[in-house]
Order: C-alpha cells, then sequence, then structure tokens
C-alpha cells in the first residue's frame, strides 16, 4: 500500500495523537458514570472522539485523493505557539486582561494581513466578552481579575 503524505493522513495522525497522549494524562482521573460524572469524563469522551475522528481522516487519506502537503510556514506555527506560551506565563502575574490582549495580538500578527487598529479592537473586544463571561457569567476567578 502506497501510504502518501497528505494532509488528511497528517492531522489523522495528530488528532489521534493529542487523543492518545490526553487520555493517558487523564487516566489517573476518577471517570464516574453518565449520570454522576467524575473529573475524567468529560476529557475521556472528549479524547475518544479525537482519536475517532483522527481514524476517520487516516482511513479517508487511503481511500479518497487528497491534496498533498506542500510548503510549510513556520512562522505563522511559531507566533501561535509562542502567544499562548506567553499567556500561560503570563496570566499569574500580568493577569488576564494583559495576557489575554497579547495571546490575540500575537496571533493576529501570525497572519498574512495585519491591521493594528483592527487588532487592537479585536483584542481589547475578545478580551472584555472572555472576562464577561467566565468571571461574571460562570463566575470563575481569573488571576488579577481582583482589580475589579
Amino acid at each position: 500500500m502506497d501510504i502518501k503524505v497528505s494532509s488528511d493522513f497528517l492531522t489523522g495522525l495528530l488528532f489521534c495523537g493529542l487523543g492518545a497522549v490526553a487520555i493517558i494524562i487523564g487516566s489517573s482521573y476518577p471517570i464516574g458514570t453518565a449520570s454522576r460524572m467524575g473529573a475524567g469524563y468529560f476529557p475521556l469522551m472528549i479524547s475518544s472522539g479525537l482519536v475517532l475522528l483522527g481514524g476517520i481522516l487516516i482511513i479517508r487519506s487511503f481511500l479518497v485523493e487528497t491534496a498533498e502537503v506542500g510548503h510549510v510556514d513556520f512562522r505563522p506555527l511559531l507566533m501561535l505557539v509562542v502567544s499562548i506560551l506567553l499567556f500561560g506565563l503570563l496570566i499569574e502575574s500580568w493577569g488576564f486582561l494583559v495576557a489575554g490582549v497579547l495571546v490575540v495580538v500575537g496571533a493576529r500578527v501570525a497572519g498574512r494581513h495585519y491591521a493594528p487598529l483592527e487588532t487592537a479592537l479585536l483584542a481589547v473586544g475578545l478580551t472584555v466578552f472572555c472576562l464577561l463571561l467566565f468571571v461574571y457569567g460562570l463566575g470563575l476567578h481569573l488571576p488579577a481579575t481582583h482589580l475589579w
């Protein structure tokens, strides 16, 4: 069987790998039952779905002719990874508002078309929306939101 490196094949491998890692990490949490879910129930269901979807994509890559993977631009990938890491590192010390704005700006700069005013409005809007949703809507305590 000739295995072509197609986008479906690589995406399926990525989904299967991420799902398997999440299942292994979450295996130490109690699962519970459908009526009385434990801490590991939802992550197990989502991870299993991810592995299933990855398997379907891998099988599809053998049956359907899909586009082969061409040149990969690593700049956007690197920018996204760095902005997510910065969010995780800065949320404790600088707070959700600053870390949220930085992650949105980092993600927007990763794209080809970057408009500073549009990015600033998007960053502030998304961060305020997330703050309202998580802190006031869901009642979660986010680091450094005690300023309010």
